[in-house]
């Protein structure tokens, strides 16, 4: 397949010449996340700066944020049914249903110190 920039399996993010994707490509990626465990605080998530130039991304993100805040959606969210919840005796009976009639555990426990 041929692409607008005449190159196979190219991507055109915006009509511009080449050297701007690729400034754009270099903001997107500035920035790396770092996840961290920190004691009292739990896993803390960082940005760490890779270069200097990133604002096209702090741009392109805070849009993004805007954008999902006012219900826009790229893709459909898969929407799972939660399983209904178990009563306790629900539970206990199926557990009880695969130990069988006799719980073998604790009736050679009685016997030993029955014996």
């Amino acid at each position: 397949m041929e692409t607008p920039l005449g190159q196979p399996g190219a991507m055109t993010l915006f009509q511009a010449p080449s050297h701007e994707h690729l400034s754009l490509a270099k903001h997107l990626t500035s920035e790396r996340k770092v996840e961290e465990f920190m004691p009292g605080r739990g896993v803390v998530t960082r940005w760490e700066r890779i270069r200097k130039n990133n604002h096209w991304f702090d741009a392109l993100y805070n849009a993004f944020a805007a954008g999902h805040a006012s219900g826009v959606r790229l893709l459909e969210e898969e929407r799972v049914k939660p399983e209904p919840r178990r009563k306790m005796s629900e539970m206990a009976e199926d557990k009880r249903r695969q130990r069988g009639l006799v719980d073998h555990e604790r009736w050679n426990e009685m016997r030993r110190r029955w014996g």
